[in-house]
C-alpha cells in the first residue's frame, strides 16, 4: 500500500525520470514501476518481478551516476568555453587596436601620396616654365645668328671698303708727294688732287654708315638677349612673374625717354605692389653710360606709380663699372645669367 502511494503522483515521477532518460525511456521505466507497484500492493508480485525490479533501479543509479558525470564534464567544458571567450574577447580588442593603427597609417600614406601629387604638379608647371624659356632663348638665338649673319657679312664690306679706302689713301698721300714737288709746275695737278679728296671722302661717309649700320645691329642683338636672361634670371632668384620685356619710348615731362628693357613684374609674396623692371643694355657697360642711365630711373620714379627696379646688362663690365652700379642702389646682370 505504501508503495502504491509513492507511485501515485505519476506526473512528478515522470518529471523526476525526464531530467536522467528520454520522454520515451522514461515513460516506459514509470509503466514497469507502477505494474509492480501495483502487483506487489495486491500481493500476487513473483521474485522474478522483485528481481526486474530491483534491476531497473539498479539501471537508474547507474543513469543517474552517468548524468551527473557529464554535468561534471560539461560545467568543466564550459569553464574552458569561457576561458576561449575571453581569450578571444582580448584578441578581438588587439585587433580593433591594430585595425586603428592601420587606419591612421592609411591616412597618413593617403597625405604623402597628395603631397607628392602636388609636388609632381609643381615639377611639369616647371618643366613647362622652362621649355618656353628653352623654346623663346632657341627663338632668339635663331635671330641672333641671322643678326650675326648680317653682321659679319656688314663686317666683310666693311674690311672691303677699308682696304679700298686705305689703297686711296695710299694714293693720295703719294698724289700729296707729288704736289709737293709739282706745285708749281700744273694746276691739273691741283684739280686731281681735288678729286681724289672729293672720292676719298664719300668713301669715308659711306664707311661712317656703315659703322653706324653695325653698331644698331649689334645692340639690337644684345636687347634680345636682356629680354631673356632678365626674366629668367628674376623668376629663377625671387620668383617674380615677369610680363614680355621690350624696347620702350615714354613721354614723360613733355619729351620722350628711350628705355632699352621697360616691362612689368609681380611678386607673388606682395601680390598687390606693381613693380616696374627699367634696364639699360649694353656690350661693355661704362661708368658715364651709368649716370646717363641714373637720369632715365629718375624720370622713372617721376612719372611711374609703383616700385622701380633699375637693372643694368651687359657682356662685360671693368670693377669700377661694378662699383658704380652697386653704389647707385642698380641690380647687374650679366649675360650668362649672374644677378649681382
Amino acid at each position: 500500500m505504501e508503495a502504491g502511494t509513492c507511485l501515485a503522483n505519476r506526473d512528478a515521477l515522470l518529471g523526476d525520470l525526464i531530467t536522467v532518460f528520454d520522454r520515451q525511456s522514461a515513460e516506459v521505466l514509470l509503466d514497469v514501476l507502477v505494474k509492480a507497484s501495483f502487483q506487489m500492493s495486491n500481493g500476487y508480485a513473483t521474485r522474478d518481478d522483485v528481481v526486474q525490479l530491483n534491476r531497473s533501479f539498479d539501471r537508474l543509479t547507474d543513469a543517474q551516476r552517468q548524468t551527473d558525470g557529464s554535468l561534471k564534464e560539461l560545467a568543466e567544458a564550459q569553464k574552458k568555453t569561457d576561458h576561449s571567450i575571453e581569450m578571444l574577447a582580448e584578441a578581438q580588442k588587439k585587433t580593433d587596436h591594430s585595425v586603428e593603427m592601420l587606419a591612421e597609417a592609411q591616412k597618413k600614406t593617403d597625405h604623402s601620396v597628395l603631397m607628392l601629387a602636388e609636388a609632381q604638379h609643381g615639377t611639369e608647371q616647371r618643366l613647362t616654365r622652362v621649355e618656353s624659356a628653352v623654346e623663346r632663348l632657341a627663338e632668339a638665338q635663331r635671330r641672333s645668328g641671322e643678326r650675326l649673319d648680317r653682321v659679319e657679312s656688314a663686317v666683310e664690306r666693311l674690311a672691303e671698303a677699308q682696304r679700298r679706302s686705305g689703297e686711296r689713301l695710299d694714293r693720295v698721300e703719294s698724289a700729296v708727294e707729288r704736289l709737293g714737288e709739282a706745285q708749281s709746275r700744273t694746276d691739273e695737278s691741283v684739280k686731281l688732287l681735288a678729286e681724289a679728296q672729293g672720292r676719298t671722302e664719300r668713301s669715308l661717309d659711306r664707311l661712317a654708315k656703315q659703322v653706324g649700320g653695325l653698331s644698331e645691329t649689334v645692340g639690337g642683338d644684345i636687347e634680345d638677349i636682356a629680354y631673356i636672361v632678365i626674366h629668367d634670371v628674376l623668376k629663377r632668384e625671387w620668383d617674380w612673374d615677369v610680363d614680355e620685356l621690350e624696347r620702350s619710348m615714354q613721354v614723360w615731362g613733355g619729351r620722350e625717354v628711350e628705355i632699352d628693357v621697360f616691362g612689368k613684374a609681380t611678386d607673388p609674396s606682395r601680390p598687390d605692389q606693381t613693380i616696374w623692371i627699367v634696364g639699360e643694355a649694353k656690350h661693355n657697360l661704362s661708368v658715364s653710360e651709368v649716370e646717363r642711365f641714373t637720369r632715365v630711373v629718375e624720370d622713372a620714379r617721376k612719372n611711374l606709380q609703383g616700385e622701380i627696379i633699375p637693372i643694368c646688362f651687359c657682356y662685360r663690365a671693368r670693377p669700377v663699372v661694378q662699383q658704380t652700379v652697386k653704389d647707385a642702389g642698380y641690380r647687374l646682370v650679366f649675360s650668362y645669367g649672374k644677378l649681382v
